[in-house]
């Protein structure tokens, strides 16, 4: 499966590049940002459109990575609290296990307890 996730990538990769080395021309071709507010108007310098699309895609790339590694750090914590749990619940489990039979006998529910069976026979 991980050969087919390579090939995959590989060829998207291949696909793109060739797509870039075809389109020089149009993705040379200057692009500026501009940004117009009642309070504050940028304008920035001319870059190449390949420029653009790539740090904007460099870009994409970090936010999506940050955003991956904060959920496996939230969910090794969880994992922790999760161990904790575990441990402890296995420990009352064990010690439940160890606990002393009694020698009280168990009686079933349709049965009488000892007491009124005695008081029966003696009226």
């Amino acid at each position: 499966m991980s050969y087919l996730k390579a090939i995959v990538l590989s060829a998207v990769v291949a696909l793109a590049i060739v797509f870039m080395v075809q389109n020089i021309e149009a993705l040379s071709h200057p692009l500026r940002i501009r940004l117009d507010l009642f309070f504050l108007k940028f304008t920035s310098t001319p870059y190449p459109t390949y420029m653009v699309i790539l740090l904007s895609f460099f870009v994409g790339l970090l936010a999506a990575s940050l955003l991956g590694v904060l959920e496996r750090y939230r969910l090794r914590k969880r994992l922790r609290q999760m161990r904790k749990e575990m441990d402890k619940l296995q420990q009352e489990l064990s010690s439940l296990r160890n606990l002393p039979l009694t020698s009280e006998t168990i009686t079933s529910p349709d049965s009488a307890p000892p007491g009124e069976e005695e008081q029966a026979e003696a009226s």
